[in-house]
């Protein structure tokens, strides 16, 4: 097998592939001047693997290199993620992932034992949360998963009915009118369309943005620039750079698709030049508490616009406003699935509990809060990414204050 892939499979097998560069350029004459080292290299890597001493894994096979980062970082289970949840994971990715979980047998009974067991002393109620981790660890798509479809179990009742409030209301308030006149279809245009539509680099970027549904973050959108300062318990501290952002104030919740219309159509060339500019994340709602029934609705503006000469086109729509937002200190907690009303009240309030228990921080304005939202509607629930977000300022501890 090994001289049939020839250098490559040297260069997999070895922990320091720089080596082939000292054996010459001729891919033949390297791999015989090799064959031994690499003969004595399996059979080191047999013996290492018998008496489990892993002390010279930096020269040893890419196998015993694996066992390593799995017995470190449950490898298995990170394989798992790779190979079955991970959409942008390549074939070769999925094949090497699914190899780390089938070559962990005895790590995988080990961890569902601990787990059983946990379950048998504590019972369901207590027991679950251990036999959570031990399965599926923090920082795994697995966990992530689970914990966005348990809190999208809790928000949906809270959605259908926010819904059916928006139905009703849209309803009383809508007044019966005639048909539109249909208009004959425009062959030319519909060809032009589908041209548009079917040439490669459309193509790729539909493929590459149909690949959104399952991603937490979506790729290619620019995002405000920021520097993690520090974390807490649920929470990080950014400092984030100044930005621009698009704003309209909403009166009201179902003023959402109003105010996101509005701001979308400002990027999009409904300004006074018709200049359409690129879509960035996340999209901000903010929140103040001394106010409630009034809120606002943000769109980052994109940084290649700002440094253009004649800055930012000015909104065509009187309810749109451009607002600069200065260098700031923000805490930031993350919930996966959907940001009902009910939602981002229960999560704000985590993020005060949790900063008022740190004690490093404190909110700069009380009641004041935002809520980010990173991904387009059709991204799956579970995999969304949402983000409490509170201005805050360092507390002076007292002997600092004397």
């Amino acid at each position: 097998r090994v001289i049939g892939a020839h250098a490559t499979a040297s260069e997999r097998l070895f922990g320091q592939p720089r080596a082939m560069g000292r054996l010459g350029k001729n891919r033949g004459t390297a791999l015989a001047r090799v064959m031994p080292v690499m003969v004595a290299g399996a059979i080191c890597g047999s013996a290492l693997s018998r008496i489990g001493d892993f002390t010279f894994v930096a020269c040893t096979p890419l196998r015993i290199r694996s066992r390593v980062v799995a017995c470190a970082a449950k490898g298995w289970q990170q394989g798992l993620d790779k190979a079955l949840l991970d959409v942008d994971a390549t074939l070769q990715e999925r094949f090497e992932g699914l190899a780390d979980a089938i070559r962990s047998p005895g790590e995988i009974a080990q961890t569902l034992a601990e787990a059983a067991q946990v379950i048998a002393e504590k019972g369901v109620g207590k027991g679950y949360p251990a036999a959570l981790d031990a399965l599926f660890p923090q920082g795994t798509l697995a966990r992530s998963d689970l914990e966005g479809l348990a809190a999208v179990a809790r928000q949906g009742p809270e959605l259908l009915e926010g819904l059916q409030r928006s139905s009703s209301t849209r309803s009383s308030a809508s007044a019966p009118s005639s048909a539109p006149t249909a208009k004959a279809p425009d062959l030319k245009a519909f060809t032009d369309a589908l041209s548009k539509l079917l040439s490669p680099d459309t193509l790729k970027a539909t493929t590459d943005e149909l690949a959104n549904i399952f991603r937490k973050t979506p790729r290619g959108l620019e995002e405000p620039k920021f520097e993690v300062n520090g974390t807490g318990k649920g929470f990080e501290i950014r400092r984030y750079a100044p930005f621009t952002v698009a704003t309209r104030r909403m009166a009201a919740e179902k003023q959402d698709g109003e105010g996101f219309g509005a701001l979308a159509g400002y990027l999009f060339g409904d300004n006074e030049e018709k200049r359409a500019m690129k879509m960035t994340m996340p999209v901000e709602i903010g929140y103040d508490a001394s106010i409630p029934e009034a809120r606002k609705m943000a769109f980052v503006m994109p940084s290649d616009d700002a440094m253009a000469v004649k800055g930012f086109p000015q909104p065509r729509d009187p309810t749109v406003e451009l607002f600069e937002v200065p260098e700031r200190l923000v805490a930031v907690h993350e919930f996966p699935g959907i940001a009902t009303s009910l939602e981002v009240e229960r999560q704000s309030e985590k993020l005060l509990q949790a900063l008022e228990e740190d004690g490093r921080y404190a909110a700069e304005v009380a009641g004041q809060y935002s809520v980010l939202q990173y991904n387009p509607p059709y991204t799956l629930p579970w995999r969304r990414r949402n983000e409490i977000a509170i201005v805050v300022a360092a507390k002076i501890s007292d002997d600092a204050e004397a």
